[in-house]
């Protein structure tokens, strides 16, 4: 399914165009990063350009703009559009894009009890890379619809959890932080975060693959994204985990912070 803005207005290349003029299959197979806008400000802006120009050089996609030239995009499309919060998409396969899209932000019921998820037997190709990948999206939003699930595991054919269809996967053992291994995920922003923010709690973090068939030895898993921010998950398949962990709590507060903190500082 392709994403559709869902204001009045996008942005293409450096004009403000309106919604009739969108053609959807101009993202297919092209680059893109999500964003977070809050208080109408972007969140984590220069983290998620800068993945952007990553993707684009993985890619062999060349971003004729600028950041900054980028950054003045999304202030008129935040002004044109009038919206304060929500999730922006950029994205470029010929040319350069950026649209409000639909979102669903957890509930606070799900950050205190923790998610449903389950599990998905495959593997995102050149996974550093934030491309649009459309198989394995059908295939997880198949299976989340199906079963109702708040999201699915990637596994790899090695049986380890790379990744969510969406999100990146950590797990806590003993006051312990492990997440899978840069090379086999998208580095998202939010892990990023949620990494410096462990540091500075002084947590311990160990980047290092988990089989699925391992996880009843963790105390704790949880997921980090855009919209989810840091979600606790309280069960995937038979597997059950602890919404209440400590390090858990400690991190969601710390991260809670450092967005209002960079909101303040914007």
């Amino acid at each position: 399914m392709a994403l559709l803005p869902i204001y009045n207005y996008f942005c293409f290349n450096d004009q403000i165009r309106p919604v009739s003029e969108f053609i959807p299959s101009e993202n297919e197979g092209g680059i893109y990063e999500v964003l977070r806008v809050v208080n109408g400000v972007p969140l984590f802006l220069e983290d998620h350009l800068s993945r952007f120009y990553k993707s684009a050089g993985l890619a062999g996609k060349t971003i004729p703009y600028s950041a900054a030239k980028i950054k003045a995009f999304l202030s008129l499309l935040i002004e044109k559009d009038k919206v304060d919060n929500g999730n922006v998409l950029i994205s470029c396969k010929t040319n350069l894009k950026a649209f409000f899209i639909a979102h669903k932000y957890p509930e606070i019921s799900d950050y205190e009890s923790g998610v449903v998820c389950g599990v998905l037997a495959a593997e995102r190709k050149n996974p550093n890379a934030k491309v649009f990948q459309t198989s394995v999206r059908q295939q997880a939003n198949a299976l989340i619809e199906k079963n109702g699930y708040y999201e699915v595991l990637l596994v790899d054919t090695n049986g380890f959890i790379t990744e969510g269809s969406r999100t990146n996967v950590f797990f806590i053992v003993e006051g312990k932080i492990i997440t899978p291994t840069a090379q086999k995920v998208l580095l998202g922003i939010t892990r990023q975060k949620t990494m410096e923010c462990a540091a500075h709690l002084g947590f311990e973090v160990e980047e290092r693959n988990v089989k699925l068939d391992d996880l009843a030895a963790f105390d704790a898993l949880f997921l980090t994204g855009t919209s989810p921010k840091i979600l606790p998950v309280k069960s995937l398949g038979n597997f059950i985990f602890d919404p209440k962990n400590e390090v858990l709590q400690q991190l969601i507060k710390k991260y809670n912070l450092l967005i209002n903190d960079y909101i303040k500082n914007a």
